[in-house]
């Protein structure tokens, strides 16, 4: 359904007689979270720097942020929230040559939450233009500052959803083509994708979606000579026309399709998903390659599925006729891009967030400690450069951030425990515990027997994985059981989300910008 004229609530605080236009070479700059989507640098790239050469400059940010760095015009913009509380959004921007702050723009929070390893910080990665920096954050703020760091518009985009329900908030990144700005919206409210004109802030078409609890970031690409905006997410991928929303064309099917965005190459595009909660190598092949070229009936030709390459968290990218997918356990799959057949497959050191960059027939695999891997495109694995950002014994350890301490009102600084336990047995509310209270929650007739509606929507799916005994019911015993292995998975998340961690990367000319959760870095001169 397509709904025109959105209530949204939108405070225009200033409208300026301009038109945008995105500049001709704007992936080149990467104006955009993964330069649109392909996260294909334009020149050849630094394969070798220290943590004592090679770095132009490294600066400390305000607040934290897990969005990624854009570059335009030889500047670097970056999101944040700033305080225990997430009190302010912050846009900033740095000279891309010197490193030098230019300016920083900072907006009261419409709604506050803490500022801690449990929630979104800054995740979505704005957008740039010739006109202005777009961001959207978990906050439910979105606003239009200028280049110069002065505000054009601003909005409450949860005024129409309620507070957003998603396990750690929100984090879909901005999409855009010249004249719209696109946010696809998905929660365990209502939800939506939405096409805001970039000169008034006001939304010109939204079509509802499934509520879901996804990361995944829209694209925007022309499939068929038709500008559209691809969306991969809650168990499909659709393609809706760009100027007004229609849907052409959609797949259903790809469970765990939550958190990787699309990737287009040519006609191609390939889906990356993750494996779903208690699932195991080969129970789903929602990692896919569809040929764009051949859509029938509003369905688009599979061209291959992957049943042993899984993503988790970096999407899925296309080098010199090949694709690469990593998966949570840090194994590189290169498949044949044309026939899905796999070429190789690599483990590699280190746990990557990032989506890597392709650039001059190389793979750049940023690591969250800070490690990179340069690894050759082609048939063969050939790493050509292992690379550190910092001293792994002496890390950049945030020097100015605010954590939300679990008490009210109360913060403190990188060392010391963060709110809300990682180590949570199932009876408790932490990882894991909370999972199985909420579920049995919907047990109506108190029999401790879930079935049918009383099972919560978002487990239906995985009902065979979890149901042991094949009863089609869930018992507590089963209930228990998935929690404790929900906490397992989960016992050492506070720890491994210390600060510094890499979050995004961007590729300018023959530079390579890192940002983690408080430090922004420059490789090359």
């Amino acid at each position: 359904m397509i709904r025109t004229n959105p209530f949204f609530a939108m405070v225009t605080l200033c409208v300026l007689p301009f038109t945008f236009v995105l500049t001709s070479d704007s992936h080149a700059e990467w104006t955009s979270f993964r330069g649109g989507g392909s996260s294909h640098g334009t020149a050849s790239l630094p394969t070798n720097w220290s943590e004592d050469s090679g770095i132009a400059w490294q600066r400390e940010l305000d607040g934290y942020g897990q969005s990624a760095p854009i570059v335009h015009e030889g500047a670097v913009y970056t999101t944040s929230v700033k305080g225990s509380m997430s009190e302010s959004c912050l846009v900033q921007c740095h000279d891309l040559a010197t490193g030098v702050l230019r300016w920083s723009f900072a907006k009261e929070s419409t709604h506050q939450h803490p500022s801690n390893y449990m929630n979104a910080r800054a995740a979505p990665t704005p957008v740039v233009d010739d006109e202005g920096v777009y961001a959207f954050f978990e906050t439910g703020d979105l606003l239009a500052v200028d280049l110069q760091g002065k505000l054009l518009w601003a909005r409450d985009v949860s005024k129409s959803t309620g507070k957003f329900d998603n396990s750690h908030g929100v984090g879909a990144s901005l999409a855009q083509n010249a004249t719209y700005l696109f946010l696809n919206l998905e929660h365990g409210g209502p939800s939506f994708l939405t096409a805001i004109e970039k000169r008034t802030g006001k939304s010109s078409w939204t079509v509802d979606r499934e509520s879901s609890k996804s990361w995944s970031s829209p694209i925007v690409a022309e499939v068929n000579g038709v500008e559209q905006l691809i969306v991969s997410s809650g168990g499909s991928v659709t393609g809706y026309h760009a100027s007004n929303g229609d849907v052409l064309w959609s797949l259903d099917g790809l469970e765990g399709n939550s958190v990787p965005s699309p990737t287009l190459a040519g006609d191609l595009l390939l889906i990356g998903a993750r494996l779903p909660e208690f699932a195991g190598d080969g129970d789903v092949q929602s990692n896919c390659c569809l040929d764009l070229s051949k859509i029938e009936n509003g369905v688009p030709h599979v061209a291959w599925r992957a049943d042993k390459a899984i993503c988790e968290y970096a999407s899925p990218v296309v080098a010199s006729g090949y694709a690469y997918f990593l998966n949570k356990a840090n194994v590189l799959h290169c498949l044949d891009v044309q026939s899905g057949e796999i070429v190789y497959r690599q483990r590699m050191d280190g746990d990557c967030w990032a989506t890597p960059i392709v650039s001059d027939g190389k793979l750049y695999f940023f690591c969250k400690n800070g490690q990179c891997h340069v690894v050759a495109a082609g048939p063969k694995f050939q790493k050509l450069a292992s690379n550190w950002l910092w001293n792994q014994d002496a890390p950049p350890t945030p020097e100015t951030y605010e954590e939300f301490s679990g008490e009210s009102g109360g913060s403190h600084g990188h060392g010391g425990q963060h709110g809300g336990g990682g180590n949570a047995s199932p009876a408790s509310g932490g990882p894991g515990g909370g999972m199985a209270a909420r579920i049995k929650v919907g047990d109506q007739n108190g029999d401790g027997v879930l079935e049918g509606d009383e099972i919560p929507e978002m487990f239906r799916g995985m009902i065979g994985r979890l149901d042991t005994n094949g009863d089609g019911k869930l018992d507590e015993q089963e209930i228990d059981a998935m929690a404790k292995s929900f906490a397992e998975r989960r016992k050492n998340s506070a720890a491994s989300s210390r600060d510094p961690i890499v979050y995004g990367v961007a590729a300018s000319g023959e530079q390579i910008v890192v940002r983690t959760g408080t430090r922004l870095f420059v490789i090359g001169d």
